[in-house]
């Protein structure tokens, strides 16, 4: 008997096997209510829901005789996983971002720090962009009624260290991990009320602070702007964006992170002379936008400071080592935490490597520390913190018992 469980998961190319674990349930069990045997039972739908990217209704009842169009199920998420570069891995580390926004959302219910400043911030930005213009400038207009809108000022200082705790108090979810996939970015909505809250996941494997902060800006433009019509955004490593969403994306993470007039002041002030820059004018330029070197001299270019020449001969330049020098922001995560071991206690750096079946994830510092101090003050309870930690409730407690304890 087929159900539409069924036609969506045959659309989206994900293996029964990884979506019980996913709902922490055997196999077989999943299987009953792939095959209609048994009902999806009410528990896991809000989950599966928020994993798969489809409405609950989607997933209950069953298909007519005659064989639904699985295309006409599938969820656009998955559409866009189909890329023929894309492996099942990729696939299945999207599901677990997606199952680790839902329950930041869910936890952030329970304890009642939800917030839906960003929907009003949203429609103020959408207000201001006339969908007539070419992408790059609708992407600008945002991007100046985003930062007058936060009070980010008029590109007087790089909005890298402000950025994150902005968009958390706007309600606006923000996850930042490792994952070995081609997926640098993701934009989706995640939670059982609407409107359900917008979440932006950067990928941190392999990758730089200040190539994150355009990563996270560039899916909050998605979330701004697209993702009321389209409930996903994927992006993935050196893409060539050429779609009108991307460039206006693009042009709004520029923006934001290094208008004309940040690069001017930074300039002026630094002495910075924009027709012989040397590799520690450079550096000092990456250090105080705090954007990577590439989208600095893209947005230099574009600016007039520099010409194609000049800004071939800048990308040249090797000014990693002469940033590290200037700032904390250029250190590895790893060599970050152990500049902090003294200060963080062992699990923040030991103790958040977790996953589903064969894929691993290292849950964000920030999350786990909210879901310890919900299971501390017994807003939540042992089985439901494992749960979030997506771990056995027997690991969690050989990991975190101790913590309970001492308080």
């Amino acid at each position: 008997m087929t159900t539409n469980l069924h036609d969506i998961l045959e659309s989206t190319k994900l293996d029964p096997a990884f979506c019980a674990d996913l709902l922490s349930v055997s196999v077989e069990q999943f299987r009953d209510w792939l095959n209609g045997v048994r009902p999806l039972p009410k528990f896991v739908l809000p989950e599966l829901a928020s994993v798969l990217g489809v409405n609950e209704d989607s997933l209950l009842g069953q298909a007519s005789q005659r064989r639904l169009n699985s295309d006409s199920l599938a969820p656009a998420i998955w559409y866009k996983l189909r890329n023929e570069k894309l492996t099942d891995a990729d696939r299945e580390l999207v599901g677990l971002i997606r199952k680790l926004g839902f329950y930041i959302d869910q936890l952030q219910a329970v304890r009642q720090q939800k917030v839906r400043q960003w929907k009003p911030l949203f429609e103020t930005i959408r207000d201001s962009v006339n969908t007539g213009e070419p992408p790059a400038v609708q992407g600008r207009t945002a991007a100046e009624a985003f930062r007058g809108a936060l009070d980010f000022g008029r590109g007087h200082a790089g909005i890298g260290e402000q950025l994150r705790p902005a968009l958390r108090r706007q309600g606006v979810l923000v996850v930042e991990s490792p994952i070995r996939s081609q997926v640098e970015g993701c934009t989706f909505a995640v939670g059982v009320e609407d409107p359900k809250t917008p979440c932006l996941f950067a990928n941190s494997y392999r990758s730089t602070w200040f190539r994150r902060n355009a990563i996270l800006l560039h899916e909050l433009a998605h979330a701004i702007l697209d993702l009321d019509s389209d409930p996903v955004a994927l992006d993935f490593k050196d893409e060539v964006q050429t779609e009108l969403s991307e460039v206006r994306a693009q042009a709004f993470a520029q923006e934001c992170l290094v208008p004309a007039s940040l690069l001017n002041r930074i300039a002026n002030r630094r002495g910075i002379h924009w027709n012989k820059l040397e590799p520690q004018d450079l550096a000092t330029l990456v250090a105080d936008t705090h954007a990577e070197q590439s989208l600095v001299l893209r947005a230099a270019l574009q600016s007039g400071y520099i010409d194609e020449d000049e800004a071939q001969l800048y990308q040249s330049f090797e000014v990693d080592g002469l940033v590290r020098q200037q700032t904390p922001h250029a250190l590895t995560t790893r060599e970050y935490l152990k500049s902090i071991a003294e200060k963080s206690p062992k699990w923040a750096a030991e103790n958040r490597n977790t996953g589903v079946g064969r894929r691993p994830i290292r849950l964000p510092v920030g999350y786990v520390i909210d879901v310890l101090a919900a299971w501390q003050t017994d807003e939540i309870s042992t089985g439901k913190a494992a749960e979030m930690l997506m771990m056995d409730k027997d690991v969690f407690l050989d990991r975190f018992g101790e913590t309970k304890l001492a308080d």
